[in-house]
């Protein structure tokens, strides 16, 4: 043991030991494999941040172990660990419910049909209406804690199920109090996106001045008011939606104001979405159901993060996008849920791997690296989360079994066994 005055070792106060496999995600931490796999490996942070990676036969040597109180001694219990998944494309805020909907749908009732009932996106834009903020506010915590429990640490939430400036305003301070809340307990983290242009409002449809109206309501009202309190900007480019011409507009007068900038893109039909993705530097294209090899070349030479949301086509039995053809271009590809009442209701970040590796055609490792780094990458939070390397937040899930290969594998369970944000075990 060396003195203090000639001790070099990294001072730390949260260990996590006892890993039967480490999956790091990060190519310097000398593991196997593309994963950075690390048999018997051990972590140590400080202060909610990583400082060391590496075998657990290391850490004494490397690191002031003697030092850190038992309560932040965490042993894996010879299982798993991995980095938390980040999840780039959800709509968690919102009131009521749609499984009546869903089912009326598989038994082969049209969309048409059940718009003129009432149902689609509108129900629960009545009812996020009619919600007040402590209401929103209680659906959504009992939500994060439920993506906490399988495995997600981060989550983009996106607003738009109000179609007002009220509602989307009270969306957004439920968000913002959901982020204040996740300071002192420990909640996946929210990275807000403004997404007014979801889809008209009942009040701005059946004529071409109310839609123009609701448009200008956007650009001129809504984003100014949002700035800084939304990361993102969001526009549901599709026929049925906003135009390529309206979703640009939108997507200018954010970046102008400071937003970063996504887009639903290609879903439903060939929208153009893909290609304004590219020429407007996106940080992600979102669904690309539909996108052509061109608009992919695009989006991979502008830089743009593919996301795929397989739940969507997994409620819709919809054909799934094809991941190969993201990923044999070089393009960043993400998982993420589209958690929402309508199109894909589900916070299990689980499924969505074993989805894209048993109907897409990726790998595990391909899916694992979507589901974690990819959405860093979807977020611009590639510094932040998404590996487990030095100086990223310590945020990591622990296995219920000895090898994460037993994702994808193992469907339909929860896998998770603990998940910790910024080395804090969350609460679920």
């Amino acid at each position: 043991m060396a003195s203090a005055e000639n001790d070099t070792r990294l001072p730390a106060d949260w260990l996590l030991t006892n890993v039967s496999r480490l999956v790091t995600l990060d190519a310097a931490s000398g593991g196997a494999g593309p994963l950075g796999v690390i048999e018997r490996g051990a972590l140590a942070a400080r202060n909610g941040r990583i400082i060391w990676v590496g075998p657990e036969q290391r850490l004494a040597a490397e690191v002031a172990v003697e030092a850190v109180a038992p309560a932040a001694r965490v042993d894996a219990g010879g299982r798993a660990t991995l980095p938390g998944f980040v999840d780039a494309h959800t709509h968690f805020i919102f009131a009521g419910d749609r499984s009546e909907e869903f089912h009326l749908r598989h038994a082969g009732v049209g969309y048409e049909e059940l718009a003129r009932q009432g149902r689609g996106i509108l129900s629960t834009v009545r009812a996020t209406r009619a919600a007040s903020a402590d209401e929103l506010r209680a659906l959504g915590e009992a939500r994060l804690r439920s993506f906490a429990a399988h495995g997600t640490t981060t989550v983009e939430s996106k607003s738009g199920y109000g179609l007002d400036l009220a509602t989307e305003g009270r969306i957004l301070e439920v968000m913002a109090a959901l982020a204040r809340a996740g300071e002192t307990v420990a909640l996946p983290r929210v990275v807000p996106t403004f997404l007014g242009a979801h889809t008209l409002p009942p009040e701005s449809r059946g004529s071409p001045e109310a839609r123009a109206a609701y448009v200008d309501m956007v650009c001129d009202e809504m984003l100014p008011a949002f700035a800084g309190r939304a990361r993102f900007c969001d526009v549901f480019c599709e026929s049925s939606a906003f135009s390529v011409e309206e979703s640009r507009r939108i997507l200018l007068r954010a970046r102008a104001l400071g937003y970063g900038l996504k887009i639903h893109a290609e879903q439903l039909s060939a929208s153009g979405g893909a290609r304004l993705a590219a020429e407007l530097g996106a940080v992600s294209a979102d669904h690309l159901d539909h996108a052509t090899d061109d608009e992919l070349d695009a989006l991979r030479d502008a830089g743009v993060t593919g996301v795929l949301l397989p739940g969507c086509s997994f409620t819709l039995s919809a054909p799934y996008p094809a991941a190969r053809r993201l990923l044999d271009r070089g393009m960043t590809v993400a998982l993420a849920t589209d958690f929402n009442p309508g199109t894909s209701y589900s916070e299990s970040m689980q499924m969505m791997i074993a989805l894209a590796v048993s109907a897409m055609g990726m790998s595990l490792e391909q899916a694992l690296r979507a589901a974690t780094l990819g959405g860093a990458s979807a977020l611009a939070l590639a510094d932040e989360v998404g590996s487990l390397a030095p100086g990223k937040r310590c945020d990591l899930i622990i296995l219920r079994g000895a090898d994460e290969r037993e994702l994808a594998y193992h469907f339909g369970v929860n896998l998770v066994a603990a998940t910790y944000i910024s080395g804090r075990r969350a609460e679920v």
